[in-house]
């Protein structure tokens, strides 16, 4: 009776850590992960104007401007397939054109020869946030 007592004691203890490790290392990987689906295919996408409207599933995704504003539920990976194993997590971009003499402003003009490209990538899992992450990407 004692050495079941104490089986149940260590697996319910293991069990506890298991757990543990996915909310507090899992989460993150996962959630950097989805994010850099996105920034792979940022870097691989057209830079020519399009109809301005973000995408609503990866297939929508052609071009860069495509990502900009759009939100992915499931999220997408660089190929632009559903990730549907990821359900309850979101991928919402941003693309906005950077000023670089002056970061924290917007470029009126993206194509000039002083500016960058600041996609921003927020992952959610249901409707908490879980990151943030921001690359650099030349117009």
């Amino acid at each position: 009776m004692i050495l079941g007592t104490m089986l149940v004691a260590a697996s319910t203890a293991l069990t506890g850590a298991v757990e543990a490790k996915a909310i507090l290392v899992d989460e993150p990987v996962t959630a950097l992960g989805l994010a850099r689906e996105i920034h792979s295919l940022a870097e691989v996408l057209p830079r020519t104007p399009g109809d301005g409207l973000p995408a609503t599933t990866g297939s929508d995704v052609l071009l860069l401007e495509d990502l900009d504003g759009a939100t992915f539920s499931p999220p997408i990976d660089a190929e632009t397939d559903s990730l549907p194993a990821a359900t309850g997590w979101s991928q919402q971009v941003l693309i906005e054109s950077v000023n670089l003499t002056a970061p924290q402003t917007i470029a009126a003009d993206p194509s000039a020869a002083d500016t960058l490209l600041r996609l921003t990538v927020t992952v959610r899992q249901g409707a908490r946030v879980v990151g943030t992450y921001v690359w650099w990407l030349n117009p």
